[in-house]
């Protein structure tokens, strides 16, 4: 391999770890049990104690009344849950890795922009995203689902995945900076679909979909299976400082359920 397929290589496998949520599935009264997903999905892994500062932010549940932050409980730092019960309802879980610098020299990794890692081969700036959409006994809606958390890259449902039929089409839009995406490689894929340990070959698991988004930066998804969904996009842009870092790269992901029969969503 010459040097510039080294790189891709390299650049592709430091970055398999992705963000996702998930949640335990919950009736109206219940208290929101939430996990931050870091590492190959769908297994959930502790965070290292070197990397929890990339998600000081936490996690954070909007719903038609707002926005509020999850509080960390357990001896599982992933863990997460709500500070009250549940009402009936759609509800968006959302979590956020701040953005860092990665650079790479012949030494291997740093945690550091190229100004700070002698002979620097590769730098990138990471920022990731993750959410959720999840619906709370049968008074489901769309209003919630289809507002935007904010997030600088987002996957973003125009209909509620509950309303959702396997095989049907799943219709979402790509946002970057709060505007559509064109041309935009979207994946998904399923909890079962991908059953090989990729946790020392760091490879991404295999997908089940892939589409790109259209000019209005929109695509459908095709659910061909039910159960537990995580949809992804990345986007790089150039850095604004070239001696500092090259690339400017975005990951988010939107999970999801998808039931048998798809229900009606008012």
């Amino acid at each position: 391999l010459n040097r510039s397929s080294d790189l891709c290589i390299f650049a592709a496998s430091s970055h398999a770890h992705r963000v996702w949520v998930e949640s335990t599935p919950l009736k109206a009264g219940e208290v929101l049990q939430a996990d931050l997903g870091y590492g190959e999905f769908p297994t959930l892994e502790t965070i290292p104690e070197k990397r929890l500062s990339f998600f000081e932010q936490g996690m954070h549940l909007l719903s038609a009344k707002g926005s509020e932050a999850l509080k960390q409980s357990g001896d599982k730092n992933y863990h997460f849950v709500s500070q009250a019960p549940l009402a009936e309802g759609s509800y968006v879980i959302s979590a956020t890795y701040k953005p860092t610098f990665w650079s790479q020299n012949a030494e291997g990794w740093k945690q550091a922009d190229m100004k700070n890692t002698p002979n620097a081969t590769y730098c990138e700036q990471t920022s990731m995203y993750g959410k959720q959409i999840i619906n709370v006994g049968k008074d489901s809606g769309v209003d919630v689902v289809a507002d935007k958390v904010g997030h600088k890259l987002e996957i973003v449902p125009m209909v509620n995945p509950a309303s959702v039929k396997v095989g049907e089409p799943f219709k979402v839009v790509v946002l970057y900076e709060g505007e559509p995406l064109p041309n935009a490689t979207l994946t998904a894929t399923f909890k079962g679909f991908d059953i090989q340990d990729h946790s020392h070959s760091h490879k991404v698991e295999a997908q089940a979909f892939s589409d790109t988004t259209g000019e209005d930066g929109t695509v459908n998804i095709i659910p061909l299976k039910d159960g537990f969904w995580k949809a992804a996009v990345v986007h790089e842009v150039p850095f604004s400082d070239p001696a500092q870092c090259q690339k400017s790269k975005h990951y988010a992901s939107m999970t999801f359920d998808i039931a048998k029969i798809g229900r009606a969503v008012q």
